[in-house]
């Protein structure tokens, strides 16, 4: 998993001793001292004596921007956003054009998820200095969280002009250019980012993950390796470090790196998931059913966790319980083909003929070649035929059967199989619409006939209660 480095970028340049009275400077419990006072220890990271001392600074002069600035800081430290953002807000009141005090409310309503809030003090902050290159950083971080990727990458770009030594900028470009699939120019920046600060452990981590993207698992597992020199907690790098060992084959020295890594990290989800996987790799179901329950402990909408661990309890011969893992991912992440294929297969292993093909064609009809995937997996019909000691009806073999011609589905079918899956409670209206073909307006109407209601699932339910709350408010 690629990290991106986030927060006020270069702490130099965050506290600000700037006031006016320069007359109670001399006194010793005047503002000023106390200010001065407090950035020392906030830098000796002593929060508490910080906040006491820019607190008394504040008593003594409530019109003191910068100290209220200075303990916004303070609190955004201790991850406490809304004091922050109180205190970030008081300093902007009393010097509107405090650009830094704009840019980290920015940062503290990006913490608080509130990216609106943030895009708009990043905007203003440009506005008052287009010079300066943290607001373009952090608008880029929230554009790539949104998955705006261009965005992003127009802004990382404007800070590393602004400030060509922008290791943390390149970086996060690089990790953008890696989400977009441009490895090799995310690469790039990471090599640049390296040159300018070669003790920056992420940018190592984040490109053995471009290298193992690649294929190039030896560079992986070299880049982790100093990731981990210079960082030797860092869970993640040891996670990634067992990918790569994992990619070589070399399971035994996989599972000693996850092992490592949920040592450093105990509710690491993805290590638990790797591992499993590994495990699964090996033929030790039980190892690998165990690590993906842990995961899904840690993170209950974890999806592919309950993908692989359904096929963990495939190959036990446990269909029952790994069919229920596979519409749990289905019901996580309907929009993903691959659980609808996987989940179809296992119902052919049970003789669930109806159940299989709806699935089957549900995959098709959402781009999915199960023909090819099926023959790259069993090579035949037969193959399947006899490994799983089942004989298939013909009009399954047809859709496992590679075709000239492109696969069709008359309307009335593909509305009663997306109403059945609604049904089911395993897609919103929305989603089963789409993949009946028609308007949700339609699928509406439609869904009398059916006999059912319009409410069928917790989602649908919410967004109705909202279309109602936005009705009313206009």
């Amino acid at each position: 998993m690629q990290a991106l480095n986030q927060g006020i970028a270069h702490a130099p340049y965050i506290f600000s001793f700037d006031y006016a009275d320069k007359a109670l400077s001399a006194e010793p419990d005047s503002a000023d001292v106390h200010n001065t006072r407090g950035i020392a220890y906030a830098k000796n990271s002593e929060y508490g004596s910080a906040i006491d001392n820019f607190s008394r600074a504040i008593e003594l002069a409530p019109d003191y921007a910068s100290t209220y600035y200075n303990r916004g800081i303070v609190y955004h430290s201790k991850g406490k956003y809304s004091s922050a953002i109180k205190d970030y807000t008081k300093a902007i009141e009393l010097n509107p054009n405090l650009a830094e005090g704009y840019n980290n409310r920015g940062v503290a309503y990006k913490n608080e998820v509130d990216f609106g809030r943030a895009i708009n003090d990043f905007n203003r902050a440009i506005q008052l200095n287009n010079n300066y290159a943290e607001p373009y950083y952090n608008r880029g971080i929230v554009y790539s969280e949104q998955g705006n990727f261009e965005n992003s990458i127009k802004n990382y770009t404007k800070a590393i002009e602004l400030k060509p030594n922008y290791a943390e900028a390149y970086n996060n470009r690089g990790v953008v250019y890696s989400q977009k699939g441009a490895v090799d120019r995310a690469i790039e920046d990471y090599n640049r980012a390296i040159e300018l600060n070669p003790n920056l452990a992420e940018v190592y981590h984040n490109r053995s993950v471009a290298y193992e993207n690649k294929g190039e698992v030896n560079y992986a597992i070299e880049d982790c390796t100093k990731a981990i020199l210079l960082k030797p907690d860092f869970a993640e790098a040891y996670s990634n470090r067992g990918n790569a060992y994992n990619g070589k084959g070399e399971f035994n020295r996989a599972i000693k790196n996850y092992n490592r890594a949920i040592e450093l990290k105990p509710d690491y989800t993805e290590a638990y998931s790797n591992r499993g996987a590994t495990y699964g790799t090996m033929g030790d179901y039980e190892l690998a059913i165990a690590d993906y329950t842990k995961a899904i402990e840690f993170k209950s909408d974890f999806a592919e966790a309950y993908a692989s661990r359904g096929t963990a309890y495939r190959y036990k011969g446990e269909m029952d319980k790994a069919i229920a893992d596979y519409t749990e991912s289905i019901i996580l992440k309907p929009k993903v083909v691959e659980f609808y294929y996987t989940r179809g297969e296992a119902w052919l292993r049970i003789g669930k003929w109806e159940e299989a093909q709806r699935d089957l064609i549900a995959a098709i009809l959402q781009g999915m070649n199960i023909a090819e995937v099926f023959h790259n997996t069993y090579d035949s019909i037969e193959v399947f035929e006899q490994k799983t000691s089942v004989k298939l009806p013909e009009d399954i073999v047809d859709l496992l059967t590679p075709q000239q011609e492109p696969f069709e589905i008359d309307k009335e079918t593909r509305v009663a199989l997306a109403m059945k899956y609604y049904e089911n409670e395993e897609l919103s209206s929305g989603l089963a619409a789409r993949l009946a073909g028609v308007s949700r307006e339609e699928f509406w109407y439609l869904m009398g006939d059916y006999g059912l209601s319009l409410f069928g699932t917790a989602e649908d339910l919410q967004e109705e209660l909202e279309n109602a709350r936005k009705t009313r408010h206009q």
